[in-house]
């Protein structure tokens, strides 16, 4: 039980650490906290009192502290799983954001629990079975409902998938605590079942690691190819600063060259020549703008926010596109506003970027889904084609700078994944592909809601 003590909390804690605010990451957490609680009575009674007693440290004061311990940590999981396990699933159903009684059931479910400390368990109980199955039986099945209902009726693949692994994780275990906590002890007097929930919930915390690596988990996700996606668009902004004080100099000897020749040339008659030489300032003038003009995107980049509705923007973008899809049918799915704050211009650009890239997947025809939903906190943009798609190695390189699967086109250097990555970041959102060969491709984008707004 050492172990399932050490993982829970693990976890409980990289949740909070990873994503404090998010309600649904408390309520996890706190899943992860209770079942842990559940752990350390079993610890205090196998192992940390038979080590004490036998070097002698059992005294009776001592023994009356570990026991009242072990009974409060046997009670916050007892009556704590079941109650944290349901307010996760309330609140991380996709029709939370619509209900407006959350809050209000959530103080009613808490009645039951506190009327359990009013009855007396058997002699030799932990807890009143009788009394406590009656609530948290129900509780549990509930929650593996919403759960199981919420993961089938997301519309959006791409949560639908992480609302599957967080099935995966939770439901097993709490399945199997339903019986070994409540129902064998209460209907058959099988007491010792709890003991199997190590296997289970190891069971459980593999999935939550391997999920973690692989897709994020509720928030938790180790961020390694972040990092280096972060490294490489560093070090393409610190290349290209180089390479434009280079130009910049080479171009200033050209303007100052220029104006000498001028000024030499001005003799009776040479209007040929200085008509050229201005073509040239005009030129080198014009270069030297630009230069200036592009060292300043290629600085950090300074987001200027103000409130602005996503699906005006997808709107303004995919109509400024039209001619880019002459041939393509377009299906636009609005399911909401999307208020947020943003930079209008950069967003614009990220819009464009993918649905420019879309098109040019489908050079003889094909269908484009532009569709905008929204979770509790969350706004997301799927964009699918149905192109040619992308086998996994692809997919993975997709968002490297200088990477492209255009390589025969022109003027195209494989960096518009990279920015529209980055833009993204800045909006402390998330960019994401899903793509297999034959069967298109869809890129997500996740963004938050604008604190005190509503997503429609």
């Amino acid at each position: 039980m050492l172990f399932v003590l050490i993982g829970l909390w693990a976890i409980g804690l990289l949740l909070l650490i990873t994503d404090p605010r998010r309600p649904t990451t408390r309520w996890i957490a706190s899943i992860a906290f209770t079942g842990g609680f559940g752990g350390l009575s079993a610890v205090i009674n196998d192992q940390i009192n038979p080590y004490l007693n036998a070097r002698g440290w059992l005294s009776e004061p001592v023994m009356r502290i570990m026991s009242h311990t072990e009974t409060i940590c046997s009670l916050i999981c007892y009556y704590g799983l079941p109650y944290t396990f349901i307010m996760f699933t309330l609140m991380y159903h996709p029709n939370a954001s619509v209900w407006r009684w959350t809050r209000l059931l959530g103080w009613a479910l808490l009645l039951p629990l506190l009327v359990s400390f009013a009855f007396e368990p058997m002699p030799g109980d932990p807890i009143p079975y009788r009394y406590v199955t009656f609530w948290t039986v129900p509780y549990i099945l509930a929650g593996l409902f919403l759960l199981l209902h919420g993961a089938f009726k997301e519309r959006n693949t791409f949560l639908r998938k992480h609302r599957m692994l967080t099935a995966l994780a939770a439901a097993p275990s709490l399945f199997f605590a339903l019986f070994t906590l409540y129902v064998l002890p209460t209907f058959f007097g099988l007491y010792e079942w709890w003991r199997y929930n190590a296997a289970v919930i190891g069971f459980t915390l593999a999935v939550i690691l391997f999920s973690s690596f692989r897709y994020g988990f509720m928030g938790l996700q180790i961020s390694i190819r972040n990092q280096k996606l972060d490294y490489t668009l560093r070090a393409i902004t610190s290349g290209t600063a180089i390479l434009n004080h280079a130009i910049k100099n080479d171009v200033g000897k050209i303007k100052l060259f220029s104006e000498k020749i001028k000024a030499e040339a001005e003799q009776p008659d040479p209007q040929q020549l200085i008509g050229d030489i201005e073509v040239i300032m005009n030129a080198s003038q014009h270069i030297y703008d630009m230069i200036y003009r592009i060292q300043g995107q290629t600085q950090d980049v300074v987001l200027q926010r103000e409130e602005v509705k996503l699906r005006d923007l997808l709107e303004q973008c995919l109509g400024m596109l039209s001619p880019v899809f002459h041939n393509v049918e377009l299906i636009k799915d609005y399911r909401c506003a999307g208020l947020i704050w943003a930079d209008r211009a950069q967003l614009i650009e990220v819009f464009t970027n993918v649905a420019t890239n879309a098109a040019e997947a489908m050079p003889q025809g094909g269908r484009l889904t532009v569709r905008l939903t929204e979770s509790k906190r969350s706004l997301i943009v799927e964009m699918k084609d149905t192109g040619a798609g992308m086998d996994k190695k692809q997919v993975k390189q997709a968002f490297d700078p200088f990477y492209t699967t255009k390589s025969g086109k022109k003027l195209n250097f494989g960096l518009g994944l990279s920015y529209c990555y980055a833009i993204v970041q800045k909006h402390k959102g998330t960019m994401s592909i899903h793509s297999k060969p034959g069967q298109g491709t869809s890129v997500y984008m996740n963004f938050p809601k604008k604190k005190g707004g509503v997503g429609a």
